[in-house]
């Protein structure tokens, strides 16, 4: 084959491998916008409906508290009501017909006003006098209600129950003006309607009206439908297979939203997700129960991209013959005009690849007056520079390897140095915390600290002033590495010097933030938290310097947080004064303290741990020891920061709980005989 022919097929091939190419790419380019597009709608048709789902369960409780209010407050009208009209010696039948009056113009449906027997003697309702009692025979209604006789309690609402057909839900209250029982209801049967239209029904009927999906249902963790699977076109022919319902069992248990292809369309499977201490749904709303896995699924037509790529494709086809055409006709006009010297510049070429490049070879090439011979010139005047400079580069090259391995070895001596004092400076920091707490029948000390990767400076600390008094320390320092390690050493000295008794805390904090202030080489601050402990009496004064997490807990889970009273944090400013407060720790209280490490650890989404979830998590250790209420708040830092979070330096944990002596022990059991 002639170098013309070669140069011929070569030419139209490229031309034609072009056209392919291109074609290709529109097509692909095409198919994936298409695919995406879809895809994209169909994730945010089913993120609107799983978000929808797990916010409309919150709507039945709104309402039925809006509802609860509502009939409250008509029972306490009407309580003033009656209690106006007996006083204006108005007859029963007067204000029985006024209560009748009342609820035909948009009042209470039902209105009950009892005696102090608790007989119902006025009521808008025909019928006998019920009496609401304790017994049986007075109807669990009225039973219910009873214990507002003795204003125990003074008002109460029930939940909706049928009663005579209807759905019903009343409230009571107390009697203003003497011992009785004022009872208003309501049909509250148009509640289910209003559950439903603002459910997930009511989504997915909107959904469908703007033609943004082909299809939508919500199911349960088994794969049955919570809300009705409306559908739209001939899509009711096509319900979910068999696998798209496994899938669905998947999803609803896992957490990631789920793409696939399923009866003709692309089905996007969402996850909805419900608070597991929200309260149960009520009934009809399409909902699931509050706590349990649900998945929202939405179908969206798919056969707009296959169809598109064909369209491309037969367009593609078409163009191909014209270029591949014209194509030829210019590589055959090309190659008449190509001239042998190609072939030597070529072998030219091969050998300067090959490192093995003669100039000589060029001379008859570069001889010639015509474009080969300039082009023959060039290159090898080109190939002669290339050689020199590889060959440069090749020494370079030696000699910046031999640079780069001396400089690694530097930075592997100067990383194992600062590893070697980050260990040393977190060894001393330990070392500086209390190797043994106070221990005793009426106190129970734990103390922990969960150091950072780098150095910082929190600790705590628990001196003993007396045989009766403690005082209570934690701090922790700004900044990190040794700076902040040699501040936490002046602060830590600076408040164990000042640990006298007969010192307030608020004294404490105040000489501790002069002396750093005018000692402290460093630009920094520090917070603080620092208490004295009455063992005998429970009295625990205390005040803060710009800390936070410090917390009374009680017996029955209440967290009150201590760090109102106080001042600024230590170094900000001389001369700062600091006021104290002072609680009492009863039996099996709890005191919590804890540096900023704790509140400030984040999730991935950068989301703190904060006071609000310390609290929730204080509120779970009932009963429990100092170091498992301690080990209970660390676990929930750590849960809440995961594998994607930060931990905001050193983890610092004081908990004391107070404990009641072996003597208060008996006279308390005496006291409960008693």
């Amino acid at each position: 084959m002639t170098f013309q022919q070669r140069l011929i097929l070569l030419v139209t091939g490229l031309v034609l491998l072009a056209v392919v190419a291109v074609t290709a790419a529109m097509a692909w380019t095409t198919h994936a916008a298409l695919t995406g597009r879809i895809e994209t709608e169909a994730r945010l048709a089913a993120g609107l409906l799983a978000r929808g789902g797990a916010q409309t369960r919150d709507i039945p409780q709104e309402v039925d508290a809006l509802l609860s209010e509502r009939l409250l407050s008509e029972a306490t009208l009407t309580a003033h009501l009656v209690a106006l009209a007996e006083a204006a010696k108005q007859s029963p039948r007067a204000i029985n017909d006024r209560l009748k009056q009342i609820a035909e113009a948009g009042g209470p449906d039902e209105m009950w006003v009892t005696d102090n027997r608790g007989r119902a003697y006025l009521h808008n309702q025909p019928g006998p006098d019920p009496t609401f009692g304790q017994d049986a025979k007075s109807g669990p209604r009225h039973a219910a209600f009873a214990n507002l006789l003795n204003r125990q309690p003074t008002s109460m609402v029930t939940e909706p129950a049928m009663e005579n057909g209807r759905l019903m839900k009343f409230a009571g209250v107390a009697g203003v003006d003497r011992p009785r029982i004022v009872q208003v209801g309501a049909d509250v049967g148009r509640l289910g309607d209003i559950v439903r239209r603002s459910g997930t029904d009511g989504l997915i009927d909107g959904l469908l009206a703007a033609r943004a999906v082909e299809a939508a249902w919500l199911l349960d963790r088994d794969g049955r439908v919570l809300a009705r699977g409306a559908v739209v076109g001939d899509a009711a022919a096509r319900p979910l297979s068999e696998a798209a319902t496994a899938a669905a069992r998947t999803v609803a248990l896992g957490s990631d939203m789920e793409i696939r292809i399923d009866s003709g369309g692309l089905l996007a499977l969402a996850p909805v997700r419900y608070a597991a201490s929200a309260p149960a749904v009520a009934a009809g709303s399409g909902a699931a129960p509050a706590g349990s896995p649900a998945v929202a699924v939405v179908r969206l037509p798919y056969d707009e991209p296959g169809a598109m790529v064909r369209r491309q494709l037969k367009i593609g086809g078409l163009l191909a013959a014209a270029v591949l055409a014209l194509g030829f006709w210019a590589a055959t006009r090309f190659a008449r005009d190509q001239m042998a010297p190609v072939e030597r510049l070529s072998e030219a070429v091969k050998a300067a690849e090959a490192g093995r490049f003669n100039p000589f070879t060029l001379n008859e090439a570069a001889d010639r007056d015509d474009e080969f011979g300039r082009l023959s010139r060039i290159f090898r005047r080109m190939a002669m520079e290339a050689t020199a400079r590889e060959e440069t580069l090749d020494a370079q090259l030696v000699m910046r390897a031999a640079e780069l391995e001396t400089k690694s070895e530097k930075l592997s001596a100067a990383e194992h140095l600062i590893e070697e004092e980050q260990r040393a400076a977190r060894d001393v920091q330990t070392n500086l915390l209390p190797r043994q707490l106070p221990a005793g029948r009426d106190s129970q000390f734990f103390g922990t600290l969960l150091p950072a990767h780098a150095v910082s400076g929190d600790f705590y600390d628990v001196v003993e002033l007396d045989d009766r008094h403690s005082l209570l320390l934690v701090a922790g320092v700004s900044g990190g590495g040794v700076p902040a390690a040699f501040l936490m050493l002046m602060v830590r000295g600076a408040l164990r010097e000042m640990a006298r008794p007969g010192l307030s805390p608020a004294a404490i904090l105040a000489v501790a933030n002069d002396r750093l202030c005018g000692e402290s080489p460093f630009n920094g601050f520090a917070s603080a938290f620092a208490a004295v402990y009455d063992r005998q009496t429970g009295t625990l004064v205390h005040a803060a310097a710009g800390h936070r997490g410090a917390c009374r807990v009680g017996v029955d889970g209440t967290v009150q947080f201590l760090t109102t009273a106080g001042g600024p944090a230590l170094g900000v400013r001389r001369g700062a004064s600091y006021a104290e407060a002072s609680v009492v720790l009863n039996q099996d209280e709890a005191l919590f303290l804890c540096t900023d490490g704790i509140l400030r650890s984040a999730d991935g989404q950068h989301e703190p741990f904060g006071e609000e979830r310390l609290a929730a998590a204080l509120a779970l250790g009932r009963g429990m020891s100092a170091r498992d209420r301690a080990e209970v708040v660390l676990r929930s830092v750590q849960a809440h920061a995961g594998t994607t979070g930060v931990i905001a330096g050193d983890l610092v944990c004081l908990v004391m709980r107070r404990l009641l002596p072996v003597e208060g022990e008996a006279e308390a059991a005496e006291a409960a005989a008693v």
